[in-house]
C-alpha cells in the first residue's frame, strides 16, 4: 500500500508539473499504468485547450480532443450529459467547471461544502479536469471514453465511480 501510495503521489506531481507547462505530458497514473493491458486505460499527452468561450458541446469537444479521446456521437452526447448532469459552469457557480470537479488549482476556491472548485480559467479548469481524471481513480471511465462506442456505458462508469454523479442517461 506504501508503495502504491508513493507511486502516484509521484505521478500527480509529474502531472501538476505538465499542467503548469500548459501541457498534460504522457504521465500515467498509478492505476493506469497497473492496469495498462487489462482494460485500464490512461490519459495521452495533449495540449489543454485555450479557447475563452465555451458552450457545453464545443466544451466537450475540448475535453475529448485535450485528452486524446475519440470525438464520437457517443462520447459527446455522454460529456454533455454528465455536465447536464452535474451543472458545473452554465448552472451553477463551478465557474470554468462544468464536471464540478474538486481538484484544487492556482486561484481556485470551493464553491460549495463538498468542495467542487470554481476556477479563474477555462485552462484551469481543464487541467483540473484532466488532472482528476488521470488520478487513478477513474479507469472505468477512461476505457468507456477510449473505446468510444457507447455514451451509457460512459454514463454508468461515471455513475459507478467515485466523482459522486447520481446515475445519469446517456444515448447515441
Amino acid at each position: 500500500m506504501a508503495r502504491y501510495r508513493r507511486r502516484l503521489t509521484r505521478d500527480q506531481k509529474l502531472v501538476a508539473s505538465a499542467v503548469a507547462a500548459g501541457l498534460l505530458l504522457a504521465a500515467s497514473n498509478a492505476h493506469g499504468a497497473a492496469t495498462a493491458g487489462r482494460g485500464g486505460s490512461m490519459l495521452t499527452a495533449r495540449t489543454i485547450p485555450a479557447g475563452s468561450s465555451y458552450a457545453p458541446a464545443s466544451w466537450a469537444r475540448a475535453l475529448l480532443s485535450a485528452a486524446g479521446w475519440p470525438e464520437t456521437s457517443c462520447n459527446l452526447a455522454a460529456v454533455t450529459a454528465w455536465e447536464g448532469a452535474e451543472g458545473g459552469n452554465w448552472a451553477n457557480a463551478a465557474r470554468f467547471n462544468p464536471l464540478d470537479t474538486t481538484q484544487p488549482e492556482p486561484g481556485s476556491y470551493p464553491m460549495n461544502s463538498a468542495g467542487v472548485q470554481a476556477y479563474s480559467s477555462w485552462q484551469s479548469g481543464f487541467a483540473a479536469t484532466l488532472t482528476t481524471l488521470g488520478n487513478g481513480r477513474y479507469g472505468a471511465i477512461l476505457s468507456a471514453l477510449s473505446a468510444g462506442n457507447s455514451a451509457q456505458a460512459v454514463a454508468d462508469a461515471v455513475a459507478a465511480s467515485p466523482w459522486g454523479t447520481a446515475p445519469l442517461t446517456a444515448s447515441c
